[in-house]
């Protein structure tokens, strides 16, 4: 009988069939010895099954998807396929150095009442561009979702088994925007959530127009779906004579009726751009749900 893997390691990878020897490498060098790696391939061009042929071993595991669905949807696929009792994220081109999974996942076997390590970013490697872009997407979610976290973006996070496959289980969310939908999933279930302080090392900027846009879009559509419930929520409370309101929600009353024509200005603007570009790991298909990202239980404090 197979035991169960301590920890398993998700790698999305579309295109970066080159960096993953290089990465497995170095979980293996890092990371606790019983540690899965589970490989998702989404729709890659490069060769990468090729690639990763001469890796086998139980504590290697390969999904390969033909047709390239998103970020989003390759780390979902990969949680629900993993089999360790902890379970973490990272990019294959090591952006952020696997020995920092490890780190994360010492805290949470020292502290029980934590069920989640994100990476915080002190020092971002990359141009004055995505470094602005990056800074308006943060404050534009904290916002709309008030959450308290720094760096929603960081390619890094570890989660205990149970919150990771609950959190993941019905994703929406396909592009890169699936960390905010997953962190304000962990957030509004009452999960503890610490922020481990690491280095990003300089990478080659997957991020375009065309993706920030559909990120966007995505992230509206959350926000929509999120005050449907809250309004849902402020009635039933309201029906138990309890307080129905904050004055901090009462921002929603300004951003909700914004949030539809900014909406269609951006699926405007998108139509003109969804095209796929000619460049490495740019474009990402369309895709629409009108399936409600989360019933929520309760609403954040």
């Amino acid at each position: 009988m197979t035991p169960t893997p301590l920890l398993s390691v998700i790698l999305p990878s579309y295109n970066n069939g080159a960096c993953l020897p290089a990465t497995i490498r170095r979980i293996r060098a890092t990371c606790p010895k019983n540690t899965e790696i589970v490989i998702v391939i989404d729709g890659s061009t490069d060769g990468t099954p090729g690639i990763l042929s001469h890796f086998s071993g139980h504590l290697i595991r390969i999904i390969t998807r033909k047709v390239r669905r998103g970020k989003g949807a390759a780390v979902r696929d990969g949680v629900r396929a993993a089999r360790g009792r902890f379970i973490a994220l990272i990019d294959a081109d090591r952006a952020i150095d696997p020995s920092y999974v490890t780190q994360g996942l010492t805290w949470m076997q020292e502290n029980l009442s934590l069920d989640a390590v994100i990476a915080r970013r002190n020092i971002y490697h990359t141009g004055a561009v995505r470094l602005v872009l990056h800074t308006v997407f943060h404050w534009i979610e904290f916002l709309l979702f008030r959450m308290p976290y720094h760096d929603t973006q960081a390619p890094m996070k570890v989660f205990r088994a149970p919150v990771a496959k609950a959190v993941f289980m019905n994703l929406q969310t396909r592009s890169y925007a699936f960390d905010i939908e997953v962190l304000f999933r962990t957030m509004v279930r009452g999960h503890g959530v610490a922020e481990l302080p690491v280095l990003q090392r300089k990478t080659p900027s997957s991020l375009r127009w065309n993706l920030l846009l559909f990120s966007s879009i995505e992230l509206l559509r959350m926000y929509r779906t999120y005050i449907a419930h809250l309004v849902i929520g402020l009635f039933l409370r309201k029906r138990h004579h309890q307080p129905c309101i904050d004055a901090y929600s009462l921002r929603h009353l300004i951003l909700w009726p914004l949030s539809w024509p900014m909406l269609w200005i951006l699926q405007f603007f998108y139509h003109f751009v969804k095209k796929p570009m000619v460049v490495n790991r740019a474009n990402l298909p369309i895709y629409t749900s009108k399936k409600p990202i989360l019933v929520l239980q309760q609403r954040p404090t």
